[in-house]
């Protein structure tokens, strides 16, 4: 811990000095102010080294902004002097100012984070350039070696075509010889064409007297049909003109029937009553 002594100075000021019984203390980041900087001197704070503290305004915590003498030596030799001249802020400041501090970590971390996403894109983007170069270099080559490819193919194609252009004589020839064999077949074919036409409107000619035949021969045996339906009609009426006059004469045959059971009972008694007169005659 840091300790002050109460010595006086070798210079009869009456300064204060300071001296650490335990390992340094942590000097707490800074901020500029020019109304607080420079030597200590109207504090009459002294370090261990016997020198006058330097002022600073701390930038960091919940201290930011409280004015502390510190020591003024610079790096592994400094003594620790940690002097505040400012009190502690109320509470409720000090949370102010520890939630300021948060946001700013957070600030600087969501920064840090864009720094390093920013560089990765840097990175990925510095590989497909190279990758699009070497792409770009060998797609060159590639062109390169493909109009070389072609001036020397050209040489060799002028070759051919000179050798292309006398077999294509020679296959044109074929071919006037396969056409006028062509045309001969089409000319027959032509033929037979017309041939089939002939035959078919012929056929068709036909057909049609053969319908208009057909047709006629209906036409006489619907009428036939109907003068047969005619003679049925009346054969019909003429059927049952017979089947009454058949019914009257079976009712006339009942009613002789029945006369002559009749007469043939009166026979029998005549005959009856002769045989008993004749009995009785005798």
């Amino acid at each position: 811990m840091v300790s002050w002594s109460d010595s006086e100075s070798t210079d009869g000021s009456g300064a204060q000095y300071i001296s650490s019984d335990d390992s340094p203390l942590k000097i707490p980041a800074t901020i500029d102010e020019p109304s607080f900087e420079g030597l200590a001197d109207d504090l009459n704070v002294i370090c261990e080294h016997g020198n006058l503290g330097r002022k600073y305004v701390a930038f960091e915590g919940i201290s930011t902004g409280r004015r502390f003498i510190a020591c003024a030596t610079e790096g592994v030799g400094n003594c620790g002097l940690v002097q505040w001249v400012d009190e502690h802020w109320p509470e409720h400041l000090q949370n102010a100012i520890h939630k300021l501090w948060l946001m700013y970590e957070h600030s600087q971390h969501e920064n840090k984070m864009a720094c390093l996403e920013h560089s990765s894109t840097v990175h990925n983007l510095t590989q497909q350039k190279k990758e699009l170069q070497e792409t770009y270099e060998k797609l060159v080559e590639d062109v390169n070696n493909l109009l070389d490819y072609k001036d020397s193919q050209l040489e060799v194609n002028q070759k051919n075509d000179a050798e292309n252009i006398s077999v294509s004589v020679e296959s044109s020839m074929t071919k006037d010889a396969e056409i006028k064999k062509l045309k001969a077949v089409v000319d027959q074919l032509k033929q037979i064409h017309v041939a089939q036409a002939t035959v078919i409107r012929n056929l068709k000619f036909n057909h049609l007297k053969e319908k208009e035949k057909l047709t006629s021969d209906k036409r006489t045996l619907e009428i036939c049909y109907a003068d047969l339906k005619k003679e049925k009609d009346d054969l019909k009426k003429e059927k049952d003109k017979l089947d009454c006059c058949i019914a009257e004469l079976m009712k006339v045959k009942e009613k002789l029937t029945m006369e002559k059971s009749t007469l043939a009972s009166c026979i029998v008694e005549l005959k009856t009553a002769g045989d008993s007169n004749k009995r009785k005659l005798h």
